[in-house]
């Protein structure tokens, strides 16, 4: 830090007073540059910036470099707190903090005027250019929660430029909990997963990463940015609210999407205007809203923090409408809404965030249709952000609304869901599946966005989901079955390629009994010897699986990865498996089975390593029954085959 901000720093001392913590400011130290001209007073009217013609290459202007600015200095400050108009504000710099980062800086500024001395600094003000003596400073970009004093953090413009040049495609940045058996996930993803995910970056890149995480024993944080829920049923934005919420983000119900806005037309992008970063558009909309700091030919500078610190990033670049402020003692908000695209946030990083006006990106479209338990038709069409952070997040958040907001909050149900993911090279992946009992639709929306999930943090190559198709099936009734008993109507040993009926007794949840018939077909070259007949559920057989196995299958390849997921086993079916005593392997994802002991011998000390996983059991029959009924339950049969 310079010798000139000794004094300040010391003097930035917390005062309690009242149970509330408030910062003692000092005066400015001696050497200060101090303004040639008397200040105004704190609550001085802000003043209405007329607006230049709109246009995506603002005349160039000067920046006023970090080791000029002196305690003392005042500027002003823009931003849009209703509609669009741009107004100013002042803002009187207490001090410039250096290393607060690895070769970061913050300047500390008290800020007046407009409805600042109301609602001190405001969610969706991130990005506010400062200017002093008509030179471009930074960003606003930090604050003090309940704070009595309207104090700022300002990202010096410099640093926002330098951390936001072009990079290339980011590595994964989440990683959902993938434990496959043979037949796909041990388990479909849940809320938890979904949670974990975003919260994961969070302890290694904070959001305060890199910046004063405490400041004389306050915290100085990002300014959170709000988060426009519009289109969404209000169960789940109140689950969303508590997810986002602690992620830097100011979650709100709100109205979204060109239709919702007051006006026409917006005027395009300039600095101290509005801004727009959308995850979702469409009949739902999820957008966030910041301010535009800088912009240099058709490129924009903006927030002066993190979205999420995501890297290279391709989201839409919107513009945004401000309806009003709403006050708040903790984080008053801008009440806003996203408009037109009109490029793409390319850039997210610790000090801002960057785009370029012109193309937007690619957006996942997902097209729903769902057919409610009383017989309405209803489609929904939207389009996500292409991330493999937030794709799985957004699929979930987005189709529990749909659920949720078509049939009752509460008591049992079934759903049936059927999804459809087209990827690029003409793959496809699809799920289908029943739930019943309480709260299907969360159920529901785990199935869809687990794929997603998987696909897009796949260790082997870059996926592109084309599109994603989800038809859905309510019933307000509960559609279960328990597997009461199962037998062969065949006694004694069975010749090789004879057929044997297998009776299966289904109770369902009212009592009512069910009875199927499975025809088992013994291969004509099966050897002599006892073998097991598994009947089950989908659960059940899995486990029996990883039990065999003794460790987790985990596949080699995208091929080995889609074909797990398009083989995971549904609730609603009844499976059969046929197996005898056999030395086999998985070698590499793949079933090797009769293998001799010499053949093992080799794989396990080969190269292969930990790819190959013994098996002492060779499937010889495999059946699967569909039912209208989600089936719990299982039983084990003995069968003897002679030749």
């Amino acid at each position: 830090m310079r010798s000139s901000m000794t004094v300040v720093a010391s003097a930035l001392a917390v005062v309690v007073a009242s149970g509330t913590a408030v910062l003692a400011l000092p005066a400015p130290p001696a050497g200060a540059v101090l303004p040639a001209a008397p200040l105004a007073a704190p609550d001085a009217p802000a003043r209405v910036l007329p607006l230049p013609k709109a246009s995506a290459t603002p005349a160039a202007i000067d920046i006023l470099p970090l080791d000029q600015v002196r305690p003392g200095m005042v500027g002003v400050g823009r931003t849009v707190f209703e509609g669009t108009k741009i107004e100013e504000f002042k803002v009187t710099v207490i001090g410039v903090l250096e290393n607060v980062g690895p070769k970061q800086s913050m300047i500390i500024a008290r800020l007046d005027g407009g409805p600042l001395e109301k609602t001190g600094i405001i969610a969706g003000m991130s990005g506010s250019p400062v200017y002093i003596d008509g030179k471009l400073v930074g960003a606003v970009a930090y604050g003090f929660p309940f704070s009595k004093e309207t104090i700022g953090g300002i990202t010096p413009i410099s640093e926002m430029i330098d951390a936001t040049r072009t990079g290339g495609p980011r590595a994964a940045s989440a990683r959902f909990p993938t434990p496959f058996s043979a037949a796909g996930p041990k388990a479909p993803l849940d809320r938890e997963s979904f949670v974990a995910a975003l919260r994961r970056p969070i302890p290694s890149i904070p959001l305060a990463a890199g910046m004063p995480s405490v400041l004389v024993g306050q915290s100085l944080t990002p300014i959170s940015v709000p988060l426009t829920f519009a289109g969404f049923d209000p169960a789940t934005f109140e689950w969303a609210k508590g997810v986002f919420s602690g992620m830097g983000f100011t979650p709100v119900m709100g109205t979204g999407g060109k239709g919702a806005l007051p006006t026409a037309s917006l005027p395009d992008l300039q600095p101290g205007g509005a801004v727009g970063i959308s995850l979702i558009e469409g009949d739902m909309d999820l957008s966030a809203t910041g301010t535009v700091t800088h912009i240099d030919q058709n490129r924009v500078y903006a927030f002066g923090h993190p979205f999420y610190n995501l890297g290279p990033t391709q989201f839409p670049m919107r513009k945004a409408y401000v309806y009003s402020v709403f006050p708040s003692l903790y984080q008053s908000w801008k009440i806003s809404s996203a408009a037109d695209a009109v490029g793409t946030i390319e850039q997210d990083r610790i000090t801002a965030v960057a785009g370029t006006i012109g193309k937007a990106p690619h957006m996942i479209p997902v097209e729903v249709k769902i057919k409610t338990s009383r017989g309405q038709e209803r489609a929904f069409s939207f389009r996500m952000v292409d991330d493999e952070l937030f794709s799985p997040v957004l699929a979930y958040v987005a189709l529990a609304s749909v659920l949720q907001s078509n049939e009752r909050a509460f008591g049992t149900s079934t759903i049936r869901v059927d999804a459809r993911f087209s990827l690029t090279g003409k793959r496809e992946v699809r799920v289908e599946d029943l739930f019943t009992q309480e709260q299907p639709a969360i159920q529901a929306a785990a199935l869809v966005a687990a794929p997603l999930a998987y696909l897009m943090t796949n260790d082997f190559e870059r996926v592109k989901v084309e599109k994603v198709d989800i038809d859905v099936a309510s019933d307000e009734t509960v559609q279960s079955a328990t597997l009461e008993r199962v037998w062969l109507e065949r006694t004694g040993p069975v010749r090789a390629g004879a057929t044997v009926p297998l009776k299966v007794l289904l109770r369902t949840y009212r009592g009512e009994t069910l009875a199927e018939t499975i025809p088992i077909t013994i291969p004509a070259t099966a050897p002599t010897g006892s073998y097991a007949v598994l009947v089950a559920d989908g659960p059940s057989l899995t486990a029996v699986e990883q039990r065999e196995m003794r460790q987790q299958f985990v596949p080699r390849d995208l091929d080995q990865l889609i074909r797990a997921i398009n083989g995971l086993r549904h609730n609603n079916h009844v499976y059969v498996r046929m197996t005898r005593p056999d030395d086999g392997a998985i070698v590499r994802g793949e079933y090797m089975q009769s293998l001799p002991p010499s053949v093992l011998s080799v794989l396990g000390g080969s190269d292969q390593g930990t790819s190959v996983i013994p098996l002492r059991t060779a499937a010889v029959w495999d059946f699967d029954l569909s039912t209208d009924y989600a089936v719990s339950g299982s039983r084990l049969l003995t069968l003897t085959v002679e030749r």
